[in-house]
């Protein structure tokens, strides 16, 4: 029961409301552009319920996985009233209108996300340790330093801080530290970093191998107040460090490895940004997004980061139904209208992606009708190219699916 609640509805409610929108954008530009709407449905076939309204048949069907919009003619221009009839300037507009509204979408979901008050980590990130030969110790970085600023940006956290270094990976960045100056007191310094794309493990001076991140630190919260852990999660944090290190559970552990008895419970205020503030962010962390998930997939084909789990996974619905329930676990039901934004986003990017049977492919044949001087290229031979790239995305979708499930099935999260 718990599985459907926070995994299985969400989700299906996340991927419905992302579709029906996006096809939404074609059904609104098709019929403003005279296009025959053949059918506009909520779910996919086998159909409950149908209603004719002129032209249109709206229908209810049983797959909840989203929504579809039938138009006349994609490919075939005989009919005055197709799609494939109307200038190359209509049927771009129409082919593109469906990212067009899923990015509307996550720009108004991110804002609205800011603008809810809600309580936010102000504990600050303090660097714990730099490691070796890294872009943090040749930028002169020093454990005890706590990270106020990244690139002009308040940092007031640690995922936070993650997250600006995240989308700043390949590139110098500036980063603002407030450093304890002895006798004196403190100073803010700023200093250059260069965030890489992929790192090796390093061995520690105990001689373990560690992982490192984008910028060769480790970090814990700065700020917060102290409060006892209780002797079964000890002994839980006791395991972990264990089986991080390669050993069995009866083994001690070695010398300089100390399980923790206190921790820091950060400090958090209660904050929201006021409707012009949340619809500047808003655009602004939809493009953040498109920027986030290029520099996940180049880090992964550089390398990525020895031992450092999390980052950029591929995954399909099993998998984003598994990570839906995570975040909510992780994050409470607020950080769904993020989820619903980064996904409208994804959504938005994939389908403008030159591939056969995608939005994004149909609009390539119109540009090379355009580039051939209005020669089309012949109905059929458009329709088997894209029936391949159908065939081909079924096939990666059961692929990944497969690969979901094995994951659900043993037990491993996405989130790390």
């Amino acid at each position: 029961m718990s599985v459907i609640l926070h995994s299985v509805l969400p989700f299906v409610g996340i991927i419905v409301v992302l579709i029906v929108i996006h096809e939404l954008g074609h059904y609104i530009t098709g019929k403003l552009a005279g296009v025959k709407v053949l059918e506009f449905g909520i779910g996919y076939p086998p159909r409950l319920f149908g209603i004719k309204r002129g032209d249109t048949e709206y229908t209810i069907n049983a797959l909840p996985l989203g929504g579809f919009v039938r138009l006349l003619g994609e490919e075939d221009p005989t009919h005055p009233r197709s799609l494939a009839s109307k200038p190359r300037w209509v049927r771009l507009v129409v082919l593109g209108s469906g990212a067009a509204m899923n990015v509307a979408l996550a720009v108004l979901l991110f804002a609205l996300a800011v603008s809810i008050p809600r309580e936010v980590d102000v504990s600050r990130a303090r660097i714990a340790e730099v490691v070796p030969n890294s872009p943090a110790e040749e930028a002169g970085l020093l454990p005890g330093d706590v990270i106020f600023e990244v690139d002009g940006r308040n940092v007031q956290n640690i995922a936070e801080l993650s997250y600006r270094i995240r989308l700043n990976l390949g590139s110098t960045i500036d980063m603002t530290v407030r450093r304890a100056a002895g006798a004196d007191g403190a100073e803010f310094v700023t200093v250059p970093v260069s965030p890489r794309f992929s790192a090796d493990a390093w061995i520690d001076q105990d001689g373990f191998e560690r992982a490192q991140g984008p910028t060769g630190i480790t970090i814990s919260s700065a700020y917060g107040s102290i409060q006892p852990i209780p002797l079964v999660e000890q002994e839980e944090i006791r395991l972990l460090m264990l089986e991080d290190l390669g050993l069995e559970p009866t083994d001690e552990l070695p010398a300089g490895e100390v399980v923790p008895t206190t921790r820091i419970v950060p400090f958090s205020e209660r904050q929201w940004e006021l409707p012009w503030e949340a619809a500047w962010t808003g655009m602004e962390r939809s493009y953040e997004s498109i920027i986030l998930a290029r520099n996940e997939i180049e880090s992964k084909i550089r390398g990525g980061f020895d031992g450092l789990e999390g980052g950029f996974q591929v995954t399909g619905p099993v998998g984003i139904a598994q990570l839906t329930g995570e975040v909510v676990e992780e994050a409470g039901w607020k950080s769904l209208i993020e989820f619903a934004a980064l996904i409208s986003m994804n959504l938005a990017v994939l389908n403008i992606l030159p591939l056969p049977m995608l939005d994004g492919g149909r609009m390539v044949f119109v540009v090379i009708e355009l580039v051939r001087g209005g020669k089309r290229i012949a109905p059929q031979k458009e329709a088997i190219v894209h029936l391949a790239g159908l065939v081909a995305m079924l096939t990666f979708a059961v692929i990944i699916t497969y690969f979901d499930i094995i994951r659900a099935f043993s037990g491993d999260g996405i989130i790390r």
